[in-house]
């Protein structure tokens, strides 16, 4: 993959705090990209609350992860269906109307899981009638809405960042990142949230999602200025809907998108799966897997904290190799974050093996696994360059296709939702197979490829 010039423009000056798009001509404040990034990391707690009540309301009735999996993972279903949509009418309409319209979407999925919750307090799984067939609907449909708000918020928001740092490769690579620690921060404040809140309300929590939601609407109707001028409608070049699907004749996208690929089907299997792993109830997954360390048996907050803080130090992670990443070709620090992945699955596999439970590890033992977390740290700290660097890679390909910005990170959203769907699946099932270490299993497979 080539390199993009680095230009070595300053972090602009209060005086200067205005950001001019080349194409659009429309002028924006670091008011509007702050507002853009917090209201990304509203949008990705309040779904990711959601998603970690309904996966202990579900996980508490239902045996089979891969069951569980793929209800709660339908949410990818239109978001890869809808996102390349989505990134064209962007190009065509303008950012701020679909910033706007990805919270009241999710306020709106709020309400299917806080019906489904009072009319099914307590499902039962060992019978398939129209009553559980009625709760899966219900679910789904919430989900599939989430869906939507994500295909919806990460083009746009993407395409806003781009056309507000398109003066300065410098300032992109910091938003990019900065894009990325809202996502990741999200992703460690929500679990760990998630689980206090289920503790203390279970499925009453959802009111405090539609909170978030309906916050997040004010803030972008009240702070984001739009960045984009609308296209005229006989723009044709502009106003396809497939805009995105075409780009994959582009040489530099298809070299690229398989890693992208691989790498979200690898996020979408440890996200969705770590946590009902490591909840599951200690005496059934004795029967079904013995001998597993992290299978079963921690309480559903301690598993969201031990997620929670996977995300944390991700997030250090990331904020050490902003200092790096300008310095480095992008694909050398995507390469390391690979690296750093094996370092993972190879220290968690040895990991798991070292008892059945934590009370059964001798002085050697904790030596052993305090030895072995310190390599996961390192692990992860090299694993969390990989997706800045992916990210800003894919914002200095959209650069290479004027008027087509939108489009491009349409793309993008598409293979991520593509990738987290296909690992909740497939992991579900390999966690059915071989609960940690069939995890692991996979995620060995994916690293290689």
């Amino acid at each position: 993959m080539q390199q993009q010039t680095i230009v070595n423009t300053p972090i602009l000056s209060e005086d200067e705090a205005k950001i001019m798009g080349s194409e659009s001509g429309v002028v924006v404040g670091h008011v509007s990209i702050v507002a853009t990034l917090v209201s990304g990391l509203l949008l990705r707690i309040s779904g990711r609350v959601s998603f970690v009540l309904l996966s202990f309301y579900l996980g508490e009735h239902f045996s089979s992860a891969a069951v569980v999996a793929l209800v709660l993972e339908s949410f990818y279903i239109t978001e890869l269906a809808l996102a390349p949509v989505t990134g064209s009418l962007t190009d065509r309409i303008g950012r701020k109307p679909f910033l706007l319209l990805a919270p009241l979407i999710g306020s709106a999925a709020t309400l299917c899981f806080i019906g489904a919750t009072n009319l099914f307090p307590h499902p039962w799984a060992s019978t398939f009638d129209p009553g559980l067939l009625g709760l899966l609907g219900m679910i789904l449909v919430g989900r599939l809405l989430e869906g939507c708000a994500a295909a919806i918020n990460t083009p746009a928001s993407l395409g806003y960042i781009t056309d507000s740092t398109s003066h300065s490769g410098k300032l992109r690579a910091r938003v990019m990142t900065a894009f990325e620690v809202a996502t990741i921060g999200g992703l460690a404040l929500s679990i760990p949230l998630g689980g206090k809140i289920s503790s203390w309300v279970g499925t009453g929590g959802f009111v405090f999602v539609i909170a978030l939601y309906l916050l997040n609407a004010l803030l972008i109707a009240g702070a984001i200025k739009e960045s984009h001028q609308r296209l005229p409608r006989n723009d044709r070049r502009h106003g396809s809907l497939l805009e995105s699907l075409k780009l994959l004749r582009n040489k530099r996208v298809i070299a690229f998108l398989p890693a992208w690929l691989s790498i979200n089907t690898l996020v979408g299997a440890w996200i969705t799966l770590i946590t009902i792993i490591l909840a599951y109830p200690k005496a059934q997954a004795i029967l079904r897997h013995p001998h597993q360390l992290l299978y079963g048996g921690f309480s559903q907050m301690n598993a969201t904290l031990l997620l929670g803080g996977f995300g944390v130090l991700f997030l250090g992670g990331m904020g050490l190799w902003l200092l790096v990443i300008p310095r480095l070709r992008r694909s050398t620090v995507m390469g390391i974050g690979l690296a750093g992945l094996a370092l993972c699955v190879v220290c968690l596999t040895f990991v798991n093996g070292l008892a059945e439970n934590l009370s059964q590890l001798d002085t050697s033992g904790w030596s052993v696994l305090l030895g072995l977390l310190v390599l996961i740290v390192i692990g992860v700290i090299l694993l969390s360059g990989f997706t800045p660097a992916s990210l800003t890679q894919m914002a200095a390909i959209a650069e290479t296709q004027p008027g087509k910005r939108g489009a491009v990170m349409g793309l993008y959203s598409l293979v991520m939702g593509i990738g987290q769907l296909l690992g909740a699946t497939i992991g579900g099932l390999a966690v059915d197979m071989g609960a940690f270490y069939g995890l692991m299993v996979f995620s060995a497979a994916l690293g290689l490829l």
